[in-house]
């Protein structure tokens, strides 16, 4: 509601860390009431040549800019995916949409409380949209019915 009003009032889009300000701000105030929240705010902001920008909030109010986070209980897997590659910014969509399934899967199948669903999302100036989703228990039925039908 904040994001569309500052839209409707300045004429363009409220800027990544003004958001990720205002949500830390929210939960900041309301640190007493045993919120679990670990977030990351991401996108690119309106002016010409902006870079993207990301933020890691949690529930005590604590932002944190960066250019790489993993959040939950199996961040530090999928962590460990992630810092074996090199660092490039000069990744094609598809290297990174491949890279990040492959760090959310490593976490997922070895951290039980990871769940079992992958939501890969691809933001770019242009917006975001969904490129890759997958129920890995579902897959992995489907894996176990066509072995004990072949």
């Amino acid at each position: 509601a904040e994001a569309a009003l500052h839209e409707l009032t300045e004429g363009r889009r409220m800027s990544v860390s003004r958001t990720s300000r205002l949500l830390s701000n929210a939960l900041y105030q309301n640190r007493g009431l045993g919120l679990s929240v670990g977030t990351m705010i991401m996108g690119f902001d309106d002016e010409e040549g902006a870079p993207p920008r990301i933020f890691y909030v949690d529930n005590t109010g604590m932002r944190i800019a960066g250019d790489l986070f993993a959040v939950g209980s199996g961040s530090t897997f999928a962590l460990g995916i992630l810092d074996t590659q090199e660092k490039r910014y000069d990744m094609s969509a598809d290297e990174a949409v491949a890279l990040g399934i492959k760090a959310i899967r490593h976490a997922t199948f070895r951290d039980a409380y990871s769940g079992g669903f992958i939501n890969v999302f691809l933001i770019t100036k242009n917006g975001w949209e969904r490129v890759f989703t997958e129920d890995l228990a579902s897959a992995a039925d489907r894996r176990l019915n066509e072995t004990t039908t072949t």
